[in-house]
């Protein structure tokens, strides 16, 4: 279910429409920017000139870009995340021990967004920070079924059949299939789900272009594994005290 505001505050609206356009965009000036987001200039400005003053843009002759403050915001609430607290090192050390590319990804209303990454390659358009719509990637859809209120995704799940992947987490706990629609890359997601039920977010393991059947099932089973060994944390109240190198890495072997 999609979270509706009680009384929802404009101002606020139009400020973050002008900051995601500027990430969008890049330098942009203030009449592109009224005519993108259909505002007024005047308002528009307005908007801009508060940002400059607590530093969040920058004018560069008529135009304006984000500055690196906001980086600082984003690395906190990152930083902040249960998942990524409880996750990441786990998933970087799997993957380094499988030699697999690995995201790990938190559901934001209809989208999701990619909080860490593990091995993938620079090329790769899946970094930090990139949002996509739920229900065009396998990684947002296995977190909308394992939800126990099933998130609305506002967006038609176009190749992915949405009852196969319910099937499929219900009865092997992951998902298998391209990672987005627009990124054919073979992946196996899994939803990180506690002990209360509640879903915070899902991992992808990118399968190898590899033709070695018994390699990649190795990958899969281990990536149940590495499901088991997440949801365990949040359920043990792990604070993060205890040395990861201290757990038993169950799929090395």
């Amino acid at each position: 279910m999609v979270y509706e505001a009680n009384r929802r505050v404009e101002t606020s609206v139009r400020t973050f429409a002008i900051l995601e356009h500027l990430g969008d965009g890049g330098q942009t000036g203030v009449s592109e920017l009224a005519t993108e987001l259909d505002m007024n200039k005047g308002i528009v400005h307005n908007h801009l000139s508060t940002l400059r003053e607590l530093g969040y843009v920058q004018k560069i002759n008529e135009n304006y870009q984000l500055t690196p403050k906001l980086l600082a915001v984003g690395f906190q609430a990152r930083s902040n995340a249960p998942l990524y607290q409880f996750a990441t090192n786990i998933c970087s050390d799997f993957a380094n021990q499988l030699d697999v590319s690995v995201v790990l990804v938190q559901q934001s209303t209809t989208e999701c967004t990619i909080i860490d990454t593990h091995n993938i390659p620079e090329s790769s358009d899946l970094t930090v920070g990139t949002t996509m719509p739920s229900g065009s990637s396998l990684v947002g859809l296995v977190v909308r079924v394992a939800s126990p209120h099933e998130i609305e995704t506002n967006a038609e799940t176009g190749q992915y059949d949405i009852e196969q992947i319910r099937s499929e987490i219900e009865m092997d706990g992951y998902s298998s299939g391209p990672i987005t629609a627009e990124l054919p890359t073979k992946c196996v997601a899994i939803p990180i789900v506690d002990d209360d039920g509640e879903c915070h977010g899902s991992v992808g393991v990118l399968l190898p272009n590899s033709h070695q059947e018994e390699r990649l099932q190795r990958i899969t089973d281990e990536t149940v594994t590495l499901r088991e060994r997440i949801e365990n944390r949040f359920n043990s109240g792990w604070t993060g005290e205890r040395s990861f190198t201290t757990e038993k890495h169950t799929w090395v072997g």
